[in-house]
């Protein structure tokens, strides 16, 4: 088992590099991660400031398919990769958080699965049509004549794990990724103990099944975490947190009543997010009995 760390992207990069300095003085966390959260600072610029100036191997969790062009992505992929050199990165790529739900996703799934394989091949140093990644093509409105290729491709491919919560995605990581990125915020431990994990983890192994070539496979779980010496302001900052996982149809209506969760408690953060309302300002919206009980997020002292 190994352990890493991910840091909220709502510091400068500076200050997350001082962070980063910290947390490895205290213990040589196997990763650092960063999530791609489009209203801050631009997440490669940020890990490369902790490549340049840390030891870390550096993740992205998650960055997604949405926001920059397939090739750019890559170029942006294989930069990190020659500024890490050995180290090598670990690209984490999913469907996006809220936070980048200003752009229309289409066919979310299928474009996933278009950009791993895209990475994949790219990355390798081979040249490919855009014609063989139809959504790819249609959502960035790309040549499907053109054809694709890194003229300094990364001297060692990075890993690819696909961050998933329903069971297309599931499989789809577990037939194309390296590696698996499950969530607390997907996964609180209320529906773990319900059985949801039993039931992400045998959809995983439908799409290893599918391989075409047997490779090593990691798993990874992201427990969020508020931890202050004063236990109550840990349990008022992860409110803001756990708001985020109540919008956007993150959790399904069902999901939101296994958890306990009043509807229409739910409804009104999502109003208050279509709203631009600050994650901060929708605290009083939740409660403590769901953070006391549903485990989205772990606080205390």
């Amino acid at each position: 088992m190994r352990f890493g760390i991910q840091l909220f992207p709502s510091y400068t990069a500076p200050e997350l590099v001082s962070f980063t300095k910290r947390a490895l003085s205290q213990f040589p966390f196997d990763t650092v991660w960063l999530p791609d959260h489009l209203s801050y600072e631009n997440i490669f610029v940020s890990l490369a400031a902790l490549v340049a100036q840390t030891d870390a191997h550096v993740g992205t969790s998650v960055a997604h398919p949405f926001g920059r062009t397939p090739v750019d992505l890559a170029a942006s992929f294989a930069t990190l990769s020659h500024l890490a050199g050995e180290r090598g990165i670990t690209v984490g790529l999913g469907t996006g958080a809220a936070t980048s739900n200003m752009i229309r996703k289409l066919r979310r799934v299928a474009t996933v699965r278009e950009m791993v394989v895209f990475l994949r091949e790219l990355f390798a140093g081979s040249k490919t049509s855009f014609a063989a990644f139809p959504n790819l093509t249609e959502f960035f409105r790309l040549d499907p004549a053109a054809q694709a290729v890194l003229h300094l491709p990364p001297a060692k491919p990075p890993e690819i794990f696909v961050a998933a919560g329903g069971p297309e995605l599931l499989r789809l990581a577990g037939e194309l990724g390296d590696g698996l990125i499950l969530s607390n915020f997907s996964f609180p431990t209320a529906l773990i103990r319900q059985g949801a994990l039993e039931f992400a983890l045998a959809k995983v192994e439908e799409g290893r099944r599918r391989q075409t070539s047997a490779r090593p496979f990691t798993k990874v779980l992201h427990l969020h975490v508020s931890v202050a010496r004063d236990g109550a302001r840990a349990k008022r900052f992860s409110k803001r947190i756990a708001s985020i996982t109540l919008v956007e149809s993150r959790f399904s209506h069902e999901r939101v009543r296994q958890l306990g969760f009043p509807a229409e408690r739910a409804a009104a953060i999502q109003h208050a997010f279509n709203q631009g309302i600050n994650v901060n300002e929708m605290e009083p919206l939740v409660a403590d009995r769901l953070i006391e009980e549903s485990g989205i997020v772990i606080a205390g002292t």
